[in-house]
């Protein structure tokens, strides 16, 4: 899953509209069907889609005799309300009333925003029922929903069962694709700007009846092809059962030495970030934060490391930093040592390949090695998508590292926004030769070798 990166933590848009009194994982009744001892349960939601939103997931927990809804069957009225119209509190009331009145389970609404396209809602709960289900509206469609249904929980202490959020229809509305026949603006403007629709229900435009697999979209109305996704799912359920808090994680000590493998390159010290696995600096085909453009477009170090010290301080979690950086630069064949320590599992890093327009080194979330153990990175070349490759020295950073074998000096260091890039961070085509860089300043590969021990 991918998260927005950086920051650390997730962040949605939210339509008030569809949220009205809602707290994240909400328990609507306690357990005590006998079924078995009661565990732990923690839940994330995360929506693949590339375009759409989904509503916070209703969500229920309990046993086999209990149907929240089912393919070939008539949608319940809550999620008819859910799927057409995105009204949350209407399935939650719905789910409450049925656990209470069966004395087995529990339910709830898994978060108080909307679920944007690439993010995830994590939520808990406590129950000793063996079965789980989910509906979360696909809220640029008529009537369509992404569900799970009655799916087993994880059995035993630390295990985890992944299940598709498919992608459903409830059979309520026919799929006109028009917006005045959905839910408002903002989550359902075009990219031109147009709103949504009205948000009410369409009784002239009644479907079928049953639920079903939702077709996607056809194209027959006026929602543009954005909101589109791939059919059989529109995200992932994670579900973990976590029977007792695991004890707080002591730090690690770690060592670690970077190397430039590079032949004519430098490097920026290291921005780098130890973390939860939950959180992130940067990733491949997201956009770059402020503090990885800084980086990589102008090799402004510092404003990353306040971006970073600021997430893990508002988290929380993890550390950061700046490694290597008192020799600065990292030159061609160069290597620099740093340490750090931490109680949390996963590296990323960022450092500019300097005579480049934006590129830079790049570790994007990985596993740190076990006490003892040692593990070694190898760092690509990554494009930020901030500028384009011009590859003229004009517009780079500065002499004496981009300077000719000639001593013509590299450009003035200032960010070029006249030649803004594509948006989304990439691998590096490497240099192409159509600038005035020379070619020793090349690379193939990869560029920057980073080797870390867990001393313990």
């Amino acid at each position: 899953m991918r998260r927005t990166r950086v920051a650390l933590a997730t962040a949605t848009a939210v339509g008030a509209s569809l949220l009205t009194g809602l707290t994240p994982g909400a328990a609507s009744a306690q357990t005590s069907s006998g079924h078995g001892a009661e565990a732990t349960y923690e839940v994330t939601i995360t929506n693949n889609t590339a375009g759409q939103y989904l509503t916070p997931p209703n969500w229920a927990a309990h046993d086999s005799s209990v149907r929240v809804f089912q393919r070939g069957k008539a949608a319940s009225p809550g999620v008819e309300a859910v799927a057409e119209l995105g009204q949350v509190p209407v399935l939650a009331a719905e789910l409450e009333g049925a656990v209470d009145n069966a004395g087995k389970g529990v339910s709830g609404v898994g978060a108080d925003a909307p679920i944007a396209p690439g993010e995830s809602a994590t939520f808990s709960f406590t129950t000793d029922e063996r079965r789980f289900s989910t509906v979360s509206m696909i809220i640029c469609t008529n009537d369509g929903f992404g569900g799970v249904n009655s799916a087993w929980l994880p059995s035993r202490d630390g295990q985890t069962k992944t299940y598709k959020l498919r992608d459903y229809d409830a059979g309520t509305e026919l799929n006109t694709e028009v917006r005045d026949d959905i839910v408002p603006a903002p989550f359902c403007s075009t990219p031109e700007g147009a709103p949504g629709g009205n948000g009410e229900d369409q009784p002239e435009i009644d479907g079928f009846g049953k639920i079903n697999r939702h077709p996607t979209l056809r194209g027959v109305g006026d929602l543009p092809s954005s909101f589109d996704w791939r059919r059989g799912s529109v995200g992932s359920v994670k579900v973990t059962r976590v029977d007792a808090p695991a004890p707080p994680a002591e730090p690690a000590n770690y060592s670690a030495t970077v190397e430039n493998l590079t032949g004519g390159q430098y490097f920026t010290p290291l921005n780098f970030a130890a973390h939860s696995s939950e959180a992130g600096v940067w990733s491949l085909g997201a956009a770059p934060s402020p503090g990885v453009v800084a980086v990589a477009e102008l090799g402004q170090v510092p404003v990353l490391e306040a971006e970073l010290k600021a997430a893990v301080d508002d988290n929380g979690l993890g550390v950061s930093g700046v490694a290597a950086g008192p020799d600065g630069p990292i030159g061609p064949g160069e290597s620099r040592d740093f340490d750090f320590a931490t109680d949390q599992n996963r590296l990323s890093i960022v450092s500019m390949i300097i005579c480049t327009n934006d590129g830079f080194a790049g570790l994007d979330s990985k596993n740190l090695p076990a006490v003892g153990k040692t593990k070694t990175y190898y760092l690509r070349g990554y494009d930020a998508g901030a500028e384009l490759n011009t590859e003229r020295r004009e517009d780079i950073v500065p002499a004496p590292f981009c300077s000719t074998p000639e001593g013509a000096p590299g450009g003035n260091g200032e960010d070029q926004p006249e030649i803004d890039g594509f948006g989304k961070i990439n691998r590096h085509p490497t240099l192409r030769g159509v600038g005035d860089l020379p070619s020793s300043f090349d690379w193939r590969g990869p560029v920057l070798k980073v080797t870390v021990t867990n001393n313990g």
